[in-house]
């Protein structure tokens, strides 16, 4: 089924503003059907940057996708009312993460070269240019061409970034969980925001990028001291290693598919899974909205993503398990050599 673009951002519209609960199951199945479509341009550009990196010899740290959570759309049409659901470019997003600045900055060439025959119709370029949260990545918005009239003009985002920014995001989700804020929007508590800020910096040091502008007369040691105190204050570490959603259940098992659909439950700190093969990916979005519409997000997050494995869907997505063990690696680092060289 096809869409206008104004249709949807008309059914937006209803989603935010309407009392009644029939006009807002209306829209909202409306609004699955539209982003159900996302799928199939997400699998056909990812399979064209997956050769474009074999081509180039260039090995990916993980390579996922996913389809926007109903509450992230919420909140970002909430943020931007003037943009329209119809607008919204993420809907249907992929990412490589990549092992440093050097593979990044390759595919970066590669992607923007005359030889790429897709063409981004928008680029932002977060690495170069942090957002004011610290968060880096750069994305690609693509248009995708399609003879079929409901893939058509569909928009699919790309991102791309290193390890090490993977692992500073990854850590901005999960502890928006314990604030209950949108810290990589730059919404909640000043000392959490002020913390990732300072470790953004410290994480570009380490890759020779640029630091946020609001750090360029800070030193190393004068960050690396900013970073201890706020551990401290904050008691980071502690709270984040607390958080872990423990899978040892589901490692032990197999999961063949094409879809997973990943639902936690904060408090409880379980995640349960459904696994889905490519031919039951409507069967897959039905129920993701199904769970949307009954989970509370203060105490739950859902979500469907695409993975080849159980190994490589919590590589991808570590926030929706709660696990900073990367990030937490390198701020231990960070602290052990702030006493080490007497910083504190």
């Amino acid at each position: 089924m096809k869409y206008s673009r104004k249709e949807i951002t008309r059914a937006g519209n209803v989603l935010l503003a309407s009392k009644s609960e029939d006009e807002i199951n209306i829209a909202l199945n409306k609004i699955n059907i539209w982003r159900t479509n996302h799928l199939q341009p997400l699998k056909v550009m990812k399979r064209r940057l997956m050769k474009v990196l074999d081509k180039n010899k260039i090995e990916p740290h993980l390579i996922s996708q996913r389809l926007k959570r109903l509450t992230s759309i919420e909140y970002k049409l909430d943020l931007n009312p003037s943009m329209g659901l119809g607008g919204m470019q993420d809907i249907g997003g992929y990412r490589a993460v990549l092992k440093d600045v050097k593979d990044l900055k390759k595919l970066k060439g590669i992607l923007e070269s005359e030889t790429y025959h897709n063409k981004s119709d928008k680029t932002n370029d977060y690495v170069s240019r942090p957002k004011p949260s610290g968060y880096r990545s750069i994305h690609f918005i693509y248009n995708y061409n399609s003879k079929v009239e409901k893939y058509n003009q569909l928009r699919v985002e790309l991102q791309i970034r290193t390890k090490l920014q993977h692992n500073w995001a990854t850590a901005v989700e999960t502890a928006g969980i314990i604030t209950k804020t949108s810290l990589k929007s730059s919404k909640g508590p000043d000392d959490w925001l002020d913390f990732f800020q300072v470790v953004s910096s410290l994480f570009a040091i380490k890759e020779k990028l640029p630091v946020l502008d609001i750090h360029e007369e800070s030193s190393l040691e004068e960050l690396m001291v900013e970073c201890y105190k706020s551990c401290t204050n904050l008691s980071v570490i502690d709270t984040l290693k607390a958080l872990r959603v423990t899978t040892e259940h589901l490692e032990k098992q197999k999961f063949p598919g094409d879809y997973y659909l990943i639902h936690i439950d904060i408090v409880k700190q379980v995640v349960s899974l459904n696994v889905f093969n490519k031919s039951s990916y409507n069967l897959a979005t039905n129920r993701y909205l199904e769970i949307e519409k009954n989970i509370d997000d203060s105490k739950n997050a859902v979500v469907l993503v695409s993975a080849t494995s159980f190994k490589d869907l919590k590589k991808a997505y570590p926030s929706y398990f709660l696990d900073t063990s990367e990030f937490l690696n390198a701020l231990e680092k960070i602290n052990k050599n702030c006493i080490k060289l007497n910083l504190i």
